[in-house]
């Protein structure tokens, strides 16, 4: 037997082994990959702040503190984070007072919502007694709810701890992950120097340069994403905004920013800027609250249709189509983290597969003339 052959067949024996030991421990292996996993999601984190900042440091870099000399790296990672953490408390200085205020109003109107629902109630023939229970200021209904609590007080504190602890978790994996993100966004050229001097000690020339091609292309194209993701929130606030002014529906200015936030998700994010913003308006009057949904849908379908694959879709190279695609299969193997990932994920192994085809095109052609 050539050694060749002796090789390639123990090789494969060797892999249907590992592959049957693998297949046949998967909890346990499920187990570990969890347990890395919790291990390294700040890093994860890390790296990905760290993406999306240098987004905005290298614009300010290029544009704004050009002609600073010293310290720009520091001053551009520090007006990047004020820049982002300025916006998002500018948003609940927003929200939070319209929430007080859309209860408040809730609580005045109570009266006015509860002569409705008794409306309702005997328009669909419920008796007095079931009517009893539709009162809002019915002791009953208080006496009810005090009683549920205190027989499930054990439950219900032992829940709130859990919320408490993986609320505590998610706080100190973001911010150890911020800190792994500045010190990475601080030394990026040599991180970069010493990664590349490691691949090419470990890989061919042929692989290297693949492996940087194929980073260059992943850089591009979720740099680009990320930029027109900006550009399409924005343009979803405004047309909310404007519809929500032309209908005379109530707290535009705030459910368009929210909506326009919210919208950085792919696709099926801005929907929930709208519960949030239907929530508001419901408090104050039901019907309106109905008419924004029905203007929301619409708005909707207009951007995610229309507006959101062309927008996206031309920046990256990626055909309307595919972008649906990408963000309907991101979701269901990846949920919201899925969406953000699948369009320009897609985008790559698209892009990919385009380069591959042509160079098969030209070898073919090759060919054909020898």
């Amino acid at each position: 037997m050539k050694t060749k052959d002796f090789k390639d067949k123990l090789f494969l024996i060797t892999y249907g082994v590992i592959l049957f030991v693998l297949l046949m421990n998967y909890q346990w292996i499920g187990n570990v990959l969890r347990f890395l996993g919790t291990i390294l999601l700040p890093f994860i984190i890390g790296f990905i702040i760290a993406y999306i900042l240098n987004v905005l440091i290298k614009m300010l870099e290029r544009r704004v503190l050009k002609k600073l000399k010293k310290g720009k790296r520091v001053v551009s990672i520090l007006t990047s984070l004020i820049l982002i953490i300025g916006f998002i408390i500018i948003l609940l200085f927003i929200l939070i007072p319209q929430v007080k205020n859309a209860g408040l109003i809730f609580v005045e109107n109570i009266p006015e919502y509860q002569e409705m629902i008794f409306k309702f109630g005997k328009e669909i023939g419920l008796s007095t007694e079931q009517l009893e229970y539709l009162d809002l200021e019915n002791s009953r209904l208080g006496d009810e709810l005090t009683s549920l609590i205190a027989r499930n007080s054990e439950a219900i504190i032992d829940f709130s701890m859990g919320v408490a602890n993986s609320l505590i978790s998610a706080v100190t994996t973001f911010f150890v992950g911020l800190v792994f993100a500045i010190y990475i966004l601080l030394d990026k050229e040599n991180l970069k120097k010493q990664l590349k001097r490691l691949l090419k000690k470990v890989c061919s020339k042929n692989v290297y340069d693949r492996i940087i091609d194929i980073a260059s292309l992943s850089n591009t194209t979720f740099t680009n994403f990320l930029k027109v993701q900006v550009l399409e929130a924005c343009i979803l606030g405004v047309l909310c905004f404007i519809g929500m002014l032309i209908f005379r529906l109530p707290y535009a200015a705030t459910i368009s920013v929210l909506v326009g936030f919210t919208a950085l998700i792919p696709i099926f994010g801005a929907f929930i800027g709208c519960i949030i913003g239907a929530f508001l308006i419901f408090m104050i009057s039901p019907i309106k609250a109905l008419g924004f949904i029905v203007f929301f849908l619409i708005l909707q379908q207009i951007e995610g249709n229309f507006i959101y694959p062309r927008v996206v879709g031309g920046k990256i190279g990626l055909p309307s189509i595919w972008v649906l695609v990408a963000v309907m299969l991101g979701g269901s193997i990846g949920g919201v983290f899925g969406m953000l990932l699948g369009v320009p994920v897609v985008s790559i192994i698209y892009s990919l597969i385009k380069i591959y085809v042509g160079d098969q095109s030209k070898k073919a052609v090759a060919v054909s003339k020898e």
